[in-house]
């Protein structure tokens, strides 16, 4: 006896997710996992990131009083800034500005303290460096990672 059953053809099966496959794992990205900082470097990190904040009001007092001299902003909004930059840890809120004098200041704000930071934490990171708890290598990435934004620890790779 022959069979003359036919034999299905190929069946195609759409499969959007496995029972077996591995469960994905998601991994913060580095820069965000504090684990990839050494704790001396870490410390040395916050130690200047916390002297920068405290200076940046220093910083932007004589840009903004330029600008309330030159009549571009009002002396509340000069206040406000001021403010707003205190109560930020020392980095200007982005957010809609009332008005295009005062997106200008905070960008120019923001500058000065770009250019000022290096300088501010050179004397904490050589002390580091002498005392061994930073390397060179890391020295320079601080130095260069406050040239770009000094207040942003998150971005901060070691």
């Amino acid at each position: 006896m022959s069979s003359s059953v036919a034999s299905p053809g190929p069946t195609r099966i759409a499969v959007f997710g496995s029972v077996a496959q591995a469960p994905l794992r998601i991994r913060p990205p580095r820069n965000r996992a504090p684990g990839f900082f050494s704790p001396n470097a870490a410390a040395v990190l916050e130690r200047t990131l916390e002297l920068v904040a405290a200076r940046s009001t220093s910083i932007a007092r004589p840009i903004l009083d330029r600008a309330v001299a030159a009549g571009t902003i009002s002396a509340a909004e000069r206040a406000e800034l001021i403010e707003e930059l205190a109560g930020s840890g020392g980095h200007p809120q982005p957010g809609a500005p009332r008005s295009a004098a005062v997106a200008r200041l905070r960008q120019e704000v923001s500058a000065a303290i770009r250019r000022a930071a290096p300088g501010l934490a050179q004397p904490l990171l050589s002390e580091a460096v002498a005392s061994e708890r930073l390397t060179r290598v890391q020295e320079r990435r601080i130095i260069e990672r406050l040239r770009q934004s000094p207040l942003h620890p998150v971005s901060f790779v070691m």
